[in-house]
């Protein structure tokens, strides 16, 4: 096998699951639920799609002259951050799962 990867016998571990440094925050164990952790690709996808669709009715509100459709821009992007930190979350929370 280290012929075809090039790597020695014992580099050949599992290096996708590196432990986090620190422990989930609250936020993550408040937004995240068991479904979320398991399908975190399909729910940041979802995530994703639902903040392009605020900023959208927000911008078209704003064009139309309504300028609180400005309001709609703050959900979209704490939709966008929660997406982006999910999979980080998602090893935080597995590993605090794990020593418990």
């Amino acid at each position: 096998m280290s012929k075809l990867t090039g790597r020695s016998g014992r580099q050949q571990g599992d290096e996708t699951g590196q432990a986090p440094t620190r422990p989930a925050s609250l936020i993550a164990r408040a937004v995240s639920t068991e479904f979320g952790r398991r399908h975190v690709k399909g729910v940041a996808i979802t995530r994703l799609l639902v903040a392009v669709a605020m900023v959208t009715a927000g911008s078209l509100y704003c064009a139309s002259g309504h300028l609180w459709g400005a309001l709609w821009f703050v959900p979209a992007a704490v939709n966008l951050w929660f997406a982006y930190l999910m999979p980080s979350w998602k090893q935080a929370l597995d590993a605090g799962s794990a020593q418990l």
